[in-house]
């Protein structure tokens, strides 16, 4: 009697890749600035802000080829799911327990503005301060400072 039917096998749906879920935006370093004097900025936004009680950008500061293309390579994977099914976006942001390269003897102040400007991606102040420097509010700088708090809903 049993082998009468066949076992059906549950159909699991591929998650969908970090490029399905947010949208991306290179920042250019302003004019004159010699390569590597500062970093590489991406910034990430759910592509639905619906999904998002944060739709803001996401700054991910990158300072090495290796970090860019570790990071593209990332974006271009399947998602990560938290404990409770949400998608994060903390495998985006691992470079955040680096320290960053920035640190110096002297202060840099750069704006930066998105390579496309006209799709509402904000400028960005970037402020490096000497290393040990006491400051009344964190740096820019600092990469562990960019992480927000997503919700990505997945069905």
């Amino acid at each position: 009697m049993f082998g009468l039917f066949k076992k059906q096998e549950k159909k699991t749906h591929p998650l969908p890749k970090y490029t399905d879920v947010y949208d991306t935006m290179l920042y250019q370093a302003p004019d004159g600035t010699p390569k590597g004097a500062l970093p590489t900025i991406y910034a990430f936004r759910v592509k639905d802000p619906s999904l998002s009680p944060d739709p803001r950008p996401d700054f991910i500061l990158l300072e090495t080829e290796d970090e860019i293309q570790a990071w593209h390579q990332v974006m271009a994977g399947s998602v990560v799911l938290n404990s409770e099914g949400l998608i994060t976006d903390a495998p985006l942001l691992v470079w955040n327990d680096i320290p960053s390269l920035l640190t110096s003897d002297d202060e840099i102040i750069a704006t930066y503005f998105p390579v496309r400007d006209d799709e509402g991606w904000p400028a960005l102040a970037l402020q490096a301060h000497p290393f040990g420097t006491a400051l009344d509010i964190k740096p820019a700088r600092d990469r562990y400072y960019f992480e927000q708090n997503k919700v990505v809903g997945f069905m």
